[in-house]
């Protein structure tokens, strides 16, 4: 537990911003590492969750300081960056997407025992049957381009923050930041 603490304090320094619910973090991770060996949730070449997907979460912090906002996270899977974001501000709102019911379960479990309210919705944008409003869409190692349309007809959010591999943008939509971290891009798009 001693190791989680110090990578997160490490995590939190490196992407500039004060640490928050280290203890919750910890436990998160803890309870992804065990549902992660029956659900494939994350790939098991991730070997450090703290640097390779917690804080390339937290750089949205970087861009929005609103604690007040409301987002909605597609493809959250096992958390990211949605649950990460509402474990450091548990003030935000937002709505999960998830189309794979074992991760809804996953994600149903975590937040019930973080207490964290969230909505949880088990759909893929396609199918989502009532508009979503927003003011950021999230969204984590997914290919957007091509759901586009169906994002901007079923989901009304001002903002995409996007984290993906640093070569990869969304030539169709205006790039208003960049954060590059290691060997990943956080994005953030004007919609």
């Amino acid at each position: 537990m001693t190791d989680l603490k110090t990578q997160l304090e490490k995590a939190f320094k490196k992407v500039d911003i004060p640490p928050a619910n280290t203890e919750n973090f910890i436990t998160y991770i803890e309870i992804l590492n065990e549902w992660n060996r029956n659900l494939a949730l994350i790939s098991k070449r991730k070997t450090n969750i703290v640097s390779q997907l917690i804080a390339p979460s937290l750089l949205f912090f970087k861009f929005f300081k609103d604690a007040s906002l409301n987002i909605a996270d597609i493809g959250t899977g096992a958390g990211f960056p949605a649950v990460v974001l509402k474990i450091y501000n548990p003030s935000l709102k937002i709505t999960l997407i998830e189309p794979n019911y074992k991760k809804c379960g996953f994600l149903h479990y975590v937040c019930a025992k973080l207490n964290l309210k969230c909505t949880i919705l088990n759909s893929r944008v396609e199918d989502l049957e009532k508009k979503i409003y927003c003011d950021v869409i999230t969204v984590r190692a997914l290919r957007v381009e091509p759901l586009l349309l169906e994002i901007k007809n079923k989901i009304r959010g001002g903002y995409l923050f996007y984290i993906t591999s640093k070569d990869n943008h969304l030539p169709s939509l205006p790039l208003e930041k960049e954060i590059i971290f290691k060997k990943r891009s956080a994005q953030l798009y004007r919609l």
